[in-house]
């Protein structure tokens, strides 16, 4: 069988296949985004739906009397504590306005410009009062992206498809009331041509220990973080960036009616 003709991974089956998914989130920021996240989930409602729930981290958390998930991970699906459905975020299965809250993290960037405006749409479709979304905060997509040593493709390592503003998610919403913003986790930017200088001369990339290129299936990847070069580049980065001025994460709560 020829490369070209081998059946590759999706994007589920390598979310599916990596084991840190099974972990709770141990870091700071992680815990924090979990925290600002539902935190802009207003008072006085009973129900929530959250649209690309994984196994539950935020689901779990979430302080209303019935809530529900939907993921496109069967694996993150039944390890739920609450009732869930595998789902696609195109084609929610639950009547219009049915739900007082949905929530949406972290999940729209994977998707593409096409069909970003779909998702919103059935998320406002099922929401009753609030849609509340979280994406990567004018994400440097470069910055966690890898090439594969095997097919030479670069690919972001989580699979990002774009990077997003407040300008993106407000046009998602028009016929919204009211949207409301918020930022969490403050974090130090990377600059722009010291990141083109690491990758596209120097060769050096992100690394994870759970990388698996999505167009060739190839899970051999050197670290280049281990490498004293990749360390002198973040080193100049913090000269020239000493400060957290950006934050990693933009939040958006929808208020439809």
């Amino acid at each position: 069988m020829s490369e070209a003709d081998r059946q590759l991974p999706s994007s589920v089956e390598i979310f599916e296949a990596t084991p840190i998914h099974d972990q709770e989130p141990d870091r700071e920021s992680h815990r924090t985004r979990i925290a600002d996240t539902l935190a802009m989930i207003p008072h006085g409602h009973r129900s929530l739906l959250e649209v690309g729930c994984g196994p539950g981290y935020l689901l779990h958390r979430a302080p209303l009397a019935r809530t529900f998930g939907t993921d496109l991970s069967r694996r993150s699906v039944r390890r739920l504590r609450r009732p869930g459905a595998v789902a696609s975020v195109l084609a929610l299965p639950f009547a219009s306005k049915s739900v007082d809250v949905v929530l949406c993290a972290e999940t729209l960037e994977h998707l593409t410009a096409l069909e970003r405006p779909r998702a919103a749409r059935e998320l406002a479709r099922v929401a009753r009062h609030h849609v509340v979304v979280s994406v990567p905060y004018r994400e440097r997509l470069l910055e966690s992206s890898a090439r594969c040593p095997r097919c030479r493709r670069v690919f972001h390592l989580h699979g990002h498809r774009d990077s997003l503003d407040e300008a993106d998610l407000r046009g998602l919403f028009p016929t919204a009331r009211r949207l409301v913003f918020d930022y969490s986790w403050p974090v130090r930017p990377y600059n722009r041509a010291l990141l083109r200088l690491r990758t596209g001369t120097f060769g050096l990339w992100k690394h994870t220990a759970y990388t698996v290129c999505p167009h060739c299936g190839n899970q051999e990847f050197p670290n280049d973080q281990t490498r004293p070069l990749y360390r002198v580049f973040s080193g100049l980065n913090q000269v020239l960036n000493p400060r957290r001025s950006a934050f990693n994460w933009l939040l958006l709560r929808a208020e439809l009616e």
